[in-house]
């Protein structure tokens, strides 16, 4: 099987509203992922974004509405990417794959969400602990069910159970993430060599050939 490349593509163009609501997305995303969500202020996240705390008032509730947005933005666009691959005419190795690649690049990408995943998933009493960890439960079924394909076509071993499986790649993805970026500095790896050692870590744990 060929190496897959890094996921990419256009960034549509946004109006003035969606750019300046995406700024703070992406500002949020970016202090609380370094400070956890208790430690974030909305007054770092306006700063870090560029504009005023009205502005960011008039586009969010509060600060759980930021964090809560920050995963319909991030998950959502996982999860039509992956159900994009899964409806292709691929089979469901290369399916699943492409589903580790567009995860991987995506952390790569974004350091903060692979602080904000690793640090805030587990955490009690946060108004979207449990819509984070089923937006990640629904990455995990998805690639359990390519897991399942694979295993009823010959190509992945049978004696895998899929969703340990596939959570087990999740969390390696996030924690590899984490390491091979680094606390500050240059990345360990490049996007390109980090995708490609995942793809081969999981071509190896779970195919017959």
């Amino acid at each position: 099987m060929e190496a897959i490349k890094p996921a990419g593509g256009l960034v549509p163009k946004l109006k003035k509203a969606d750019r300046t609501r995406r700024a703070l997305l992406d500002a949020a995303l970016k202090v609380i992922g370094a400070k956890g969500f208790t430690g974030a202020t909305v007054d770092e996240i306006v700063r870090e974004a560029g504009v005023s705390k009205g502005v960011a008032y008039y586009h969010f509730k509060s600060k759980e509405d930021i964090a809560e947005s920050i995963l319909d933005a991030e998950f959502d666009e996982f999860d039509k990417r992956f159900r994009e691959l899964a409806a292709g005419t691929s089979g469901p190795q290369e399916v699943l794959m492409g589903m580790l690649n567009v995860f991987a690049s995506r952390l790569y990408e974004r350091k903060e969400l692979a602080q904000l995943l690793s640090t805030e998933i587990w955490r009690s009493g946060r108004a979207w602990s449990n819509d984070m960890r089923a937006a990640v439960q629904g990455l995990i079924d998805l690639i359990a069910e390519q897991l399942r394909l694979g295993q009823r076509n010959g190509t992945v071993r049978s004696e895998l159970d899929p969703s340990f499986a596939a959570a087990s790649l999740v969390g390696i993805v996030v924690v590899d993430a984490m390491y091979y970026l680094g606390a500050e500095g240059e990345p360990l790896l490049s996007r390109e060599a980090f995708v490609q050692r995942i793809y081969d870590f999981a071509h190896h744990a779970v195919s017959l050939r």
